[in-house]
């Protein structure tokens, strides 16, 4: 009897391990991004690149070692940022700092490398790992949001994914504009200088183009100092004038405004000139007026 029951109790603690240890030896890893979504804030007119680090963790609830390698996979998505509103597509990489590994998925998942340095999370351990998110920017983009959802995860050696997380890449280009000067003008103390030599009446080109690039619509104002009038000094002596863009005559007695609405990216140039009234009769000097140009995105 006492036999029979130490044998019964045996077989109870032996059925009762069989079932537990199992799911105990197991790797158990998942993925747990800070993040959900890696994004970008870019303005192309004051930033050179458009790049970001951003770190995920691994953590192994297992009781054994989890090791793998990190990849990528777009589920057959087309590689390449998108918006909605459009087909264009901008390139990015995806590089893990552990060891400047490029993981990115441009044939539709990243390609397997010799080199690729493999990951250990021990039972119980949260690994940290970050990666450098870069669009390639050098193409003129139009303001938005460019996004694509990419599956991060964890394969063993026979390619299973032991753990995986969706990551939505997204670079947002925001609504900006600049413009400047091009042709014949010199500048002083940070102010563009135009010569308009001997002054006679008459439309002239002034050889000067105001150039234009931005990401959307945009709107540029104009406001004249003396109305509309190249004044001799402080003299009550002036020269009426009108000023062109292109085709385009602009009303200097008031603020005068050039509006261009769109919802691509662009890059324009206007040609100015000036349109001098009567000179007849006017006292000789150096007359002149100052135009402030003001430019603001759509």
């Amino acid at each position: 009897m006492t036999l029979r029951h130490s044998a019964m109790i045996a077989v109870a603690m032996f059925t009762t391990a069989g079932f537990a240890s199992p799911a105990l030896a197991d790797c158990q890893l998942t993925i747990e991004p800070g993040q959900t979504e890696w994004e970008i804030r870019y303005d192309p007119y004051t930033e050179d690149v458009a790049q970001r680090q951003f770190d995920v963790a691994l953590l192994n609830r297992g009781e054994t070692p989890c090791e793998g390698v990190i990849r990528t996979d777009l589920r057959g998505e087309q590689f390449g940022l998108t918006q909605m509103r459009t087909s264009d597509r901008v390139a990015y990489a995806l590089i893990d700092e552990r060891g400047g590994a490029d993981i990115t998925p441009r044939a539709g998942r990243n390609a397997r490398r010799l080199d690729t340095r493999s990951i250990s999370v021990a039972p119980g351990e949260r690994a940290l790992v970050r990666f450098t998110f870069a669009p390639d920017t050098a193409g003129r983009l139009s303001a938005g949001s460019y996004s694509q959802d990419v599956f991060l995860a964890v394969e063993d050696a026979a390619g299973t994914a032991m753990a995986q997380r969706p990551i939505t890449l997204s670079l947002n280009v925001i609504s900006t504009a600049l413009m400047g000067l091009k042709g014949q003008f010199q500048r002083s103390n940070g102010v563009a200088n135009i010569d308009l030599g001997e002054l006679r009446s008459g439309l002239r080109p002034l050889r000067t183009s105001l150039f234009v690039l931005s990401t959307a619509g945009y709107s540029v104002s104009i406001s004249s100092a003396n109305k509309g009038q190249l004044r001799l000094g402080q003299t009550d002596w002036y020269v009426d004038y009108a000023l062109g863009l292109d085709n385009r005559q602009m009303d200097l007695r008031t603020v005068s405004t050039l509006t261009q609405p769109s919802r691509s990216a662009r890059a324009d140039d206007y040609d100015l000139s000036v349109d001098i009234g009567s000179v007849a009769g006017k006292r000789a000097g150096k007359y002149s007026d100052t135009l402030t140009f003001t430019i603001s995105a759509l």
